[in-house]
């Protein structure tokens, strides 16, 4: 009995865990437009997939909760990185 125990736990915690994906640019630029950034604010890394970064000086709440909501459905962390000048 304990030696099935231990084979069927392991199946049963890995299957609750969903992969994480990259996000087509087509399909970044559409979340970002929905919560109302411009183009290239939001981008993910083929090294770490799980994180989504947004890229913007000082994004207003509304925007930065609305990309956090959007992150959070679908189980990626949001980093953002505001320390960026944009060049005119």
């Amino acid at each position: 009995m304990r030696a099935a125990v231990a084979l069927c736990l392991p199946l049963a915690v890995t299957a609750c865990v969903t992969p994480t994906r990259m996000y087509s640019t087509d399909e970044l630029a559409a979340a970002g437009r929905s919560c109302g950034l411009p183009l290239g604010e939001l981008a993910q890394e083929a090294e770490e997939p799980r994180l989504l970064f947004f890229i913007t000086p000082n994004p207003p709440q509304a925007q930065r909760a609305c990309v956090q909501r959007w992150a959070r459905r679908r189980s990626l962390h949001l980093v953002i990185i505001e320390g960026v000048e944009r060049v005119p």
